[in-house]
């Protein structure tokens, strides 16, 4: 089999122009990826690549004869895929979050304000704080707090402090008097989609969820253009020392799209970027005109669609439910669009072209995503093949399940949202929806068609940890034995596929970018060991050894 892909792949070769220098990257295991028809996935002992694009595959000396004196590119023993991808992530976000106080982990309400009570003693009084990564289900109780002590412990600096998923947030009283919301209030609903939690006093208690959180943040001054840039650059460091190699941005604005194309014309920008607009509501054919749809084969940055979000988070009761919550009978979610305005927006996206991805963690928002898509493809026929997305596609009811397939929507899901939630997501959903809820399998025949990613920096970006959670529907210590809905756990080439050509597929780019194929870009991440001849549980600790984006290096471990 091995010296049948060898000729396969020369005789591909052949028919290329090879005029230009090349690498050999060789000795270690290079793996092809998913190549339909073929399990497990094949590998070669070497990779030819020219100007970007892999050129050949194949043995050393079959390759070494096609291009003698070419560059040689030791991997000394090592095992290299193609390059990981990350599906839906926050650029900007990730860099924001290393820059601001960590959250995550907060064990209770007392440690979240010691944390922001440290950086507040460094900082000069009225800086503002921010912070992201709470989350109250960790704490006992697991109730929302009230900004009291947090105020009391930070009494000189506005503080706003983003939940772990970004759909609610915690201010202290110096922000909630800079925002104007000092006061008492007739209702807690916020427009169309928001909800301002109240004290007994009719006051706020800091909290602020969905579409309420812009009442603070409207008050935030926003950051300057040298610190947006440094944020990129920050998260870009950090992602390509994960072996990721291409992410999917999902929500820029067209300043963040501007900064972007500054660092790639001067060569600073070295991962590759598929851009997704911001959207909401009020899209309209001006505000996505003209977008600079850059999409050449190598080309590190381009914009292919549009991000608009349907409902909240399950974590703060914001996702739209069919039924009430389990654990809260008097509540269904909210909805952050209704059906017209998601059909407008969405019709929007499909004359320009551009793919629509949208945000929808309940059995409601992704019921009406999916009826939205259908009506749009019934009028018509080109909406297809822009491949619709539905980003998370959390909670799905059964009526439901088959009908991605069926509409050709990406279903684009976030493995290790799964294993964070299990603590309290039966109890949100109750015996019978949590069979639809993180059904990985039950949206797709072929798991490779799925699209994964991690929703950073709501999740770590380490993709080892998603693989880790695909697999296993465990956490990373091993718990629940036998995982936590176990019959959604994928095989490791089904999980690495997803990462992969499932996530290129979802940028329809799986023609150039997912594989290791002539004619494909060269983006290879390298591990110091062979995944697939690993257990899962080993991958946590699997070390990158160097990440390769358009055969060149992008990162190289020390």
């Amino acid at each position: 089999m091995k010296r049948a892909w060898s000729l396969l792949l020369l005789a591909l070769a052949a028919c290329a122009a090879p005029q230009s220098p090349a690498k050999l990257f060789h000795n270690g295991r290079i793996y092809l990826g998913h190549v339909h028809g073929h399990a497990p996935w094949p590998s070669v002992e070497a990779l030819l690549v020219r100007d970007g694009r892999v050129a050949a595959a194949g043995s050393r000396a079959e390759l070494e004869a096609l291009a003698p004196g070419c560059e040689r590119v030791d991997l000394e023993g090592a095992v290299a895929l193609p390059g990981l991808q990350d599906a839906h992530g926050h650029f900007e976000g990730l860099g924001a979050a290393l820059e601001t106080v960590d959250l995550r982990g907060c064990a209770s309400y007392a440690e979240l304000i010691e944390r922001v009570r440290e950086r507040a003693a460094a900082v000069p009084a009225g800086t503002w704080l921010e912070g992201r990564g709470w989350d109250q289900n960790l704490w006992s109780p697991a109730e929302f707090p009230h900004h009291a002590a947090l105020s009391a412990a930070t009494p000189d600096h506005p503080a706003w402090l983003q939940r772990v998923d970004g759909h609610a947030l915690l201010a202290n009283e110096r922000a909630l008097q800079l925002a104007g919301l000092l006061r008492e209030h007739e209702s807690e609903a916020v427009g169309e989609g928001g909800r301002m939690l109240l004290d007994g006093t009719r006051r706020p208690t800091g909290v602020f969820i969905d579409a309420a959180c812009e009442l603070v943040q409207r008050a935030v001054p926003p950051p300057s253009r040298a610190t947006r840039e440094r944020r990129f650059l920050l998260a870009q460091s950090q992602l390509l020392s994960l072996g990721l190699t291409a992410i999917h941005d999902m929500g820029i604005d067209r300043e963040g799209l501007d900064i972007l194309r500054e660092l790639r014309a001067r060569g600073a920008l070295r991962l590759r970027a598929v851009e997704y607009l911001s959207g909401d509501g009020a899209l309209d054919a001006e505000r996505v005109r003209g977008l600079p749809l850059l999409d050449g084969d190598l080309d590190l940055l381009c914009v292919v669609g549009v991000k608009l979000y349907a409902d909240g988070a399950l974590g703060s009761r914001g996702a739209a439910l069919l039924e009430p919550y389990h654990d809260d009978p008097s509540h269904s979610g909210l909805a952050l669009l209704d059906r017209e305005t998601l059909a407008r927006a969405v019709d929007v996206c499909a004359r320009q072209g551009l793919q629509p991805a949208v945000h929808a963690i309940g059995d409601r928002a992704n019921r009406m995503v999916l009826d939205t898509y259908e009506l749009q493809g019934a009028r018509d026929s080109a909406f297809r093949a822009l491949r619709p997305r539905v980003e998370h596609a959390q909670v799905v009811a059964p009526e439901d399940w088959s009908r991605f397939e069926s509409i050709g929507a990406i279903a684009s899901m976030q493995p290790t949202h799964a294993t964070s939630d299990m603590p309290w997501a039966p109890a949100r959903l109750g015996p019978e929806r949590i069979l639809g809820a993180y059904a990985w399998r039950r949206l797709v025949r072929d798991p490779a068609q799925l699209a994964f990613g991690s929703d950073f920096p709501v999740e770590s970006p380490d993709p080892r940890l998603g693989l880790y959670a695909a697999v296993t529907c465990s956490r990373p210590d091993g718990t629940p034995a036998g995982g936590f809905l176990p019959d959604q756990r994928l095989t490791p080439t089904e999980a690495f596929a997803s990462f992969t050509h499932g996530a290129a597929r979802a940028a329809r780019q799986e023609d150039r970018r997912g594989l290791l194929l002539p004619g494909y870009a060269a983006d290879l991440t390298v591990f110091a060991a062979d995944p697939f001849e690993l257990g899962p549980a080993d991958w946590l600790s699997l070390g990158v050894r160097a990440t390769y984006v358009n055969g060149e290096p992008a990162f190289e471990a020390p």
